[in-house]
């Protein structure tokens, strides 16, 4: 009987870890902090299923996260300090190779911080040429939840086809490009976007002359 319970503790010393492996990459999210439910629900699903295909074919982890405002824990007379101090603290018990996308709403500030800057795929190239031009040209437009979806997306998925490219990787469940390079889904949302925004101001202007 003895022996017998110690063959079960043998078992159970082997297979707890695999067992508890397998929960944290069921539990896994890598969507870190959406509290003002700035992204859509599809956006939300889209990310973790291709960020679990990222992870799943090259062992990296990217990430998003999407507020408002820092934190008032993390309050400071400097914004940029705030920031930098909620970046530390949200991706302090990350395991590397990572990168996680910041975007602050309040601030209209997009970050991308990675555990090894430029070695699995260039991060300005990402927010120039893929965030940034997506982003309100005035103070005054509207930042909904669709159009930031759409800005953080368009970057996502780039840096997503980048990364996989370095680990010689392909993703199955990423947007295809056009033969302009571009991403149809992001051009459809930000056309759906403009034709409600003129909707709106069409709306006003009737309304006014009468």
């Amino acid at each position: 009987m003895f022996f017998a319970l110690l063959k079960k503790l043998a078992y159970a010393s082997f297979f707890l870890p695999l067992f508890l492996l397998c929960q944290n990459l069921e539990t896994k999210s890598y969507v870190l902090d959406n509290r003002d439910a700035l992204l859509v629900p599809k956006t939300i699903a889209f990310i973790e299923q291709l960020s679990n295909e990222l992870f799943t074919k090259t062992g990296f982890s990217l990430y998003v996260a999407v507020i408002d405002k820092v934190p008032s824990e993390f309050a400071q007379s400097d914004a940029k300090l705030a920031r930098n101090q909620y970046k530390s603290s949200t991706t302090q018990n990350l395991a590397q190779p990572y990168s996680v996308i910041f975007f602050f709403k309040n601030d209209q500030k997009i970050n991308i911080l990675s555990s090894e800057p430029n070695v699995f795929f260039n991060e300005n190239k990402v927010f120039f040429e893929y965030m940034v031009p997506l982003l309100p040209k005035q103070k005054d437009e509207i930042l909904s939840p669709q159009r930031i979806s759409a800005i953080l997306l368009n970057g996502y998925v780039e840096a997503a086809d980048l990364i996989a490219e370095h680990f010689n990787q392909k993703l199955e469940h990423n947007f295809p490009k056009d033969e302009t390079g571009g991403r149809e889904f992001v051009r459809f949302s930000m056309y759906a976007m403009l034709f409600v925004m003129f909707g709106i101001i069409g709306f006003i202007y009737i309304t006014r002359k009468k």
